[in-house]
């Protein structure tokens, strides 16, 4: 790559039917000035280019760790759901266990209470028939003594 100082160093050989050497000067003058700021706008946008590859690497770090959060977050989430499903339906189960239970209770508490009533229906009819038996006897007896 040509220098700047390259350009300003060149000497050219002079003839007898050349260029105007003040001419010839001024324009590589001139070269030379605009061939320094494209060398240093070339390094500058190199540098430039430079940073923001750098940005982007970082972005791209960034962006991985981030999905990377996400993820993880997404399994957390499965793991409490799952959790919790498990969790209410152990709940349900024992509801179901402690409503059985329950029923069973109230259908033997019935039956026993049924079994009473029987029973006590069952003492009063023999009661009745005892005391109308009664009834009848002391009836028979006063028709007697008469």
């Amino acid at each position: 790559m040509i220098m700047p100082v390259d350009i300003q160093n060149k000497d050219f050989s002079k003839k007898i039917k050349g260029y105007d050497c003040n001419e010839v000067d001024d324009f590589l003058d001139e070269i030379i000035k605009d061939y320094s700021n494209l060398l240093k706008e070339n390094q500058s946008l190199k540098n430039r280019v430079g940073m923001l590859t750098k940005t982007v690497e970082n972005y791209k770090a960034l962006e991985d760790s981030l999905t990377k959060s996400v993820d993880m977050a997404k399994q957390t989430a499965k793991g409490i759901k799952d959790s919790a499903n498990s969790e209410a339906q152990m709940i349900i189960n024992n509801a179901k266990l402690d409503a059985s239970r329950l029923a069973k209770q109230i259908d033997d508490e019935h039956i026993k209470r049924h079994n009473e009533m029987l029973r006590i229906k069952s003492e009063t009819e023999m009661y009745k028939t005892r005391l109308k038996s009664l009834c009848q006897n002391m009836i028979q007896m006063l028709d007697d003594a008469e």
